[in-house]
């Protein structure tokens, strides 16, 4: 199974600590594959979580987590012999990271693991040398290599450039994209603006959040939350909000594509931040697949296919 554009919803988790107990664990795998059976979801999406080397203190301290394609069996296997129910792990790899000769192996390693879905992830600093490749070059040389293999890849909205940045990546065959977590879609609509008729499927990311130390670390990361205001007291409904007008607003832009014939496709990928945000985050896939679900409904009506609504 390959990613296309029947699959609307992905679900980001972040992989357990090294120092967590085998039945926490395990627990985490059965919380995970019960969200995404219920809500119908196939593709997991694993990042690699690094010490980076971003500016200012990091808000939740890091620690070491267990390797996205192991964990990514573990969780493929509880799925399949505990609901005979089959998940597609999407295994992120930060590129900069490995040293150029080692680089291939370190993917052909994985590969030979059964992963076929990947997210290319870039540096986080443009002024520190890194051993490895850029993105473009990565996606090129696996590209070239392998023909039964999707690469992603990141977009940020907001940042200088980047249109010029995404063709460049999907002219070396990259295949779909991520977005950096929104709350709103001034940034997301104005990008889209500059994007003319290319056949192209973005995975927008939202992440509903519980706290002021979840919201620093957003600030941490990068996200851009200048168009939105948290009020402390109630930060976890307010997220909530948010991230249902950012679904509405994907629907709707979707909707026009649609009935222009146009090729580019907007889906969501809901990351949980905590691992404490697990219920809240079911709540909102429930939501969002729904919602996902009738557009797929309405993308199969000859009427509106045919400009009839």
């Amino acid at each position: 199974m390959t990613m296309d554009k029947n699959d609307k919803v992905i679900f980001e988790v972040i992989c357990p600590p090294l120092n967590w107990q085998y039945a926490k664990k395990m627990e985490f795998i059965q919380r995970i594959s019960k969200i995404m059976i219920k809500n119908n979801i196939v593709y997991l999406n694993l990042p690699e979580i690094v010490d980076e080397n971003r500016n200012g203190d990091r808000t939740f301290k890091f620690s070491p987590k267990m390797k996205n394609y192991i964990f990514a069996r573990e969780v493929v296997s509880y799925a399949k012999t505990e609901f005979n129910y089959n998940i597609e792990p999407i295994i992120n790899i930060v590129v900069p990271l490995i040293p150029k000769e080692k680089f291939l192996d370190h993917f052909d390693e994985i590969y030979g693991m059964g992963y076929r879905n990947f997210i290319f992830v870039g540096k986080d600093r443009s002024d520190i040398e890194y051993p490895g490749y850029e993105v473009t070059d990565a996606t090129y040389i696996i590209k070239s290599k392998y023909s039964d293999v999707r690469v992603g890849g990141i977009v940020i909205f907001h940042r200088d450039n980047e249109l010029k940045r995404l063709i460049k990546k999907m002219g070396v065959g990259m295949d779909f994209f991520v977005s950096q977590i929104i709350y709103e879609t001034v940034d997301l609509k104005s990008f889209l603006s500059s994007v003319f008729d290319v056949d192209i499927s973005i995975y927008v990311s939202v992440a509903p959040i519980c706290s002021y130390k979840e919201l620093d670390f957003l600030r941490w990361l990068g996200v851009n939350l200048e168009q939105v205001k948290f009020v402390e007291n109630d930060i976890k409904t307010q997220s909530l909000n948010y991230i249902k007008k950012v679904v509405i607003d994907l629907l709707e832009i979707n909707l026009l594509n649609i009935y222009k014939r146009k090729g580019t496709f907007l889906g969501v990928n809901v990351e949980h931040i905590t691992y404490s945000n697990l219920e809240v985050v079911d709540s909102i896939i429930g939501m969002i697949s729904l919602k996902m679900e009738n557009l797929k409904l309405l993308n199969r009506s000859p009427l509106f296919r045919s400009g009839g609504v």
